[in-house]
């Protein structure tokens, strides 16, 4: 587990009372200039060889990657996929960002997890739930993806975040405070990382944070561990952490042109983690989709709002 579960009574309340519901997104907008290239269909495999899902590319950018069963869709974003680059490739798919292919170079059976490109047997597939019970998304179907509607609010930052990903040890709150302080740094004021902390992998800086934070952290550590690392290197400076109303907050900060910390909850690729919020999309107040910075090093990540459960980001 990479964040910890450790609320006062208050909190679990207000979690219990204001959960957020599963997001439909037939009315999503997306890239208004967006659509779908039906030529680019790769198929998707279970490890039982059953077609479980396909995989098209947007234009001018991007990808969705849709339910075989009843074409919602499960995973997309409007950056591109590196890893379905072979059309005739034999690819498996376990969900979002779980990406698998036959590989041919070595001995027959041999499957490649692409992410990390290590050996995997085909029984270690994790399998997609399929028909109605499919994490998906929501109700988008493919065929109804170039209908267009106005969302109620979205926005996102207008410059890149950092793609650190030095997680040996489920430390993925110091990831994403890094991520954080290293666009603060650059946009903000350059006090907030000393050149002592700077580094292309943010890996200096991330010790720093993990020594004041600890591993595996809740709410509360987070924010205590990124008050005390910016009291020392910068000055005083209010950090909040919301679990209730996150998602008013969080589209204050990214309003102002800055990214902030987004907590996940039995998600079913991330489970408990934490990743950076650098968008959002909402067709209603609260459901909708926020864009991310993983900690893992993949960015552009839409993440369905009802996987969510509160928000850090430096005031």
């Amino acid at each position: 587990m990479f964040k910890k579960h450790k609320f006062i009574s208050f909190l679990i309340i207000f979690v219990l009372l204001f959960s957020v519901n599963t997001t439909t997104f037939a009315n999503t907008t997306m890239e208004q200039n967006s659509s779908v290239n039906y030529t680019s269909e790769i198929k998707l495999y279970d490890s039982n060889e059953n077609i479980i899902a396909y995989y098209y590319e947007l234009n001018p950018t991007g990808y969705v990657i849709v339910n075989a069963d009843n074409n919602e869709m499960i995973e997309y974003s409007e950056y591109n996929n590196k890893y379905f680059s072979e059309k005739d490739a034999h690819y498996y798919y376990g969900g979002p960002l779980m990406y698998y292919k036959a590989d041919g170079t070595r001995q027959f059976g041999s499957i490649i997890e692409l992410q990390s490109q290590k050996e995997v047997a085909i029984e270690d597939i994790t399998p997609l739930v399929r028909g109605s019970e499919a994490d998906s998304f929501g109700t988008l179907n493919i065929d109804n993806f170039l209908i267009k509607t106005r969302a109620v609010s979205s926005d996102s930052i207008s410059h890149s975040t950092a793609r650190y990903s030095y997680n040996p040890d489920g430390r993925c709150g110091s990831v994403a405070g890094a991520i954080v302080l290293n666009y603060y740094d650059r946009y903000k004021s350059p006090s907030y990382v000393p050149n002592s902390l700077e580094s292309s992998d943010g890996v200096a800086l991330i010790n720093a944070l993990v020594a004041r934070m600890g591993t595996s952290t809740n709410y509360i550590e987070l924010k205590r561990g990124l008050s005390l690392y910016i009291k020392q290197y910068y000055k005083p400076t209010t950090v909040t952490a919301n679990t209730y109303s996150w998602g008013d907050r969080i589209r204050t900060i990214i309003g102002k042109n800055y990214p902030c910390i987004l907590g996940l909850t039995s998600h079913p690729r991330y489970g408990e983690h934490w990743v950076v919020v650098t968008g959002y999309n909402f067709t209603s107040h609260n459901s909708g989709t926020y864009t991310v910075n993983d900690g893992w090093g993949n960015v552009g990540i839409n993440i369905n709002s009802s996987y969510t459960d509160g928000g850090v980001d430096i005031g």
